[in-house]
């Protein structure tokens, strides 16, 4: 047998949407074949079918084994030996580590759910993936690229002979994607079949060995990666040559607009750092997972508490106790998790680009709608949204198109400091290039721009400098003309050298 997995002609129609067209994929065992195209391509959904989450439009088959492969939820295709990692993560917070590796599959002792065995399993797995967190810590306590590595745990756990990894690398960083391909490569050689779906080109070309193609909902072509490179994977994927992945505009850098002094957070995960950005100034903040990064710019939002520190925007200091202290002085915060704490998930999109600027959309004391769907309009249009209407219930979107409905409600509000945390995780290359662009157009306008990313050639790519951070502080500043790295991770990892 060939194949351990094939989908043929497959189409699914959602209200105004073709998600897809008559779409095929085919799955040698013990292979790691790459799922790529622009966000809204089709390939969550194509998969969500495949794990029971949709259902198909009628036609089509699929076939697992090579027998006929009809499931009607999560459970019957893990049944069958086929697990997904979710883009969007959806862990039980309170729900302990090991409770949420092994919920709905307890080991169990005379009939009651054995608790030891569990933590123990579950501290080995955790071990095995150089994960440094307690099997009886709550979910609500771990940070995204810790519940992102649990998630991976728990499919690798269950002994699957497909398993889907959508975005696995998005929220971690190089020292946990090196762990992660050293399982993938122990699942390969079991025997396992790997669906990997992501927008990071190095990735593919350094895990994969086969690749296929989707566009607008449509199948492209696949082929074996050793015979393509990135040129031709990108021309497939978004119908047109980008030769330019990384565009960097100029921009006049001017006085200091934003400065922080000894930032000390009550609960200790920043611990006296200090940085300002000028205008027309794009600074990155690199750091591995747990330095910092996001605990530094939540606390200056005032979504946590500081027990130290002062903050000065235009050379006015700030008192900040809640995030409207510092929105009103021209800051806006567009956190890495879109799902939790950038969106309102059951709101059309109109609604959602209008939720921080919604004192600019009213008229003679009323909130004006139609003002509102104006200016909604104009962001989708800027930031090519791809949309039905203004009107689609933003949890329909792909998760790259919601990550753009985040920034035009930021945008809308027409801050002047825009601090973005991860903000192309989960976006395609088209995509990002278009985020790049408007960023550019940002600082040439003289706001100034803070980035998070766990991406160092991102960083590189676009940044004026780069402030790193390990363990809370501030290990090293890295300018345009030094940018390289060995730099930089030399001072993420804080090596003496």
């Amino acid at each position: 047998m060939e194949y351990i997995l094939e989908m043929k002609d497959i189409s699914k129609t959602f209200p105004g949407v073709k998600a897809l067209d008559h779409v095929q994929l085919q799955i040698r065992p013990g292979e790691v074949h790459a799922l790529m195209g622009e966000n809204g391509a089709g390939k969550s959904t194509l998969m969500k079918i495949l794990m029971g989450i949709y259902t198909k439009d009628e036609g089509g088959e699929i076939l697992f084994n090579g027998q006929p492969y009809k499931i009607s939820n999560p459970k019957e295709a893990m049944d069958h030996g086929v697990a997904m990692i979710h883009q969007e993560l959806n862990p039980i917070l309170d729900m302990t580590v090991y409770e949420n590796i092994f919920v709905g599959r307890e080991l169990r002792k005379h009939g009651l759910v054995d608790n030891k065995a569990e933590i123990e399993e579950a501290q080995r797995l955790i071990e095995e993936c150089g994960l440094h967190v307690s099997p009886k810590e709550r979910l609500r306590n771990l940070t995204v690229a810790q519940c992102q590595l649990i998630e991976i745990i728990k499919a690798i756990s269950i002994n699957a002979k497909v398993i889907i990894m959508d975005e696995p690398t998005a929220a971690i960083t190089e020292r946990e994607v090196e762990l992660l391909f050293g399982h993938i490569r122990r699942l390969k050689e079991k025997g396992v079949a790997i669906i990997y779906i992501s927008h990071r080109m190095d990735e593919i070309f350094t895990i994969c060995d086969r690749v296929s193609v989707y566009r607008d909902g449509q199948y492209i072509g696949s082929g074996d990666t050793k015979d393509l490179d990135e040129a031709q994977l990108i021309k497939m994927m978004v119908g047109r040559e980008i030769t330019d992945v990384f565009p960097k505009l100029d921009a006049q850098i001017g006085e200091k607009i934003f400065e922080a002094k000894d930032i000390v957070r009550a609960d200790n995960k920043v611990k006296g750092v200090s940085f300002c950005v000028r205008k027309g100034e794009i600074l990155g903040i690199g750091g591995l997972v747990g330095a910092g990064r996001s605990e530094l710019v939540e606390g200056i939002f005032g979504m946590h508490e500081l027990s130290g520190g002062e903050i000065f925007v235009k050379g006015k200091k700030v008192n900040v106790h809640s995030p409207h202290d510092i929105i009103k002085e021209g800051v806006a915060l567009i956190t890495e998790d879109r799902k939790v704490t950038g969106l309102n998930l059951s709101g059309s999109v109109n609604d959602n680009i209008a939720m921080v600027a919604i004192q600019k959309l009213v008229t003679n004391g009323l909130y004006n709608k139609n003002k509102a769907r104006s200016a909604s309009m104009e962001y989708i249009k800027k930031l090519n949204i791809k949309t039905p209407s203004g009107d689609q219930i933003v949890g329909n979107l792909s998760g790259g198109n919601q990550q753009k409905v985040v920034i035009a409600k930021w945008l809308l509000n027409d801050p002047d400091i825009i601090i973005l945390d991860e903000p192309t995780r989960g976006i395609d290359v088209g995509a990002k290039r278009d985020i790049y662009l408007l960023l550019g157009s940002l600082v040439q306008q003289g706001k100034a721009v803070i980035m998070i990313s766990s991406e160092i050639p991102e960083l590189m790519g676009v940044c004026d400098r780069i402030m790193v951070m390990c363990e809370g502080k501030l290990s090293g500043e890295v300018t345009r003309d030094e940018f390289s790295q060995e730099r930089i991770m030399t001072l993420a990892s804080a090596i003496e050298v």
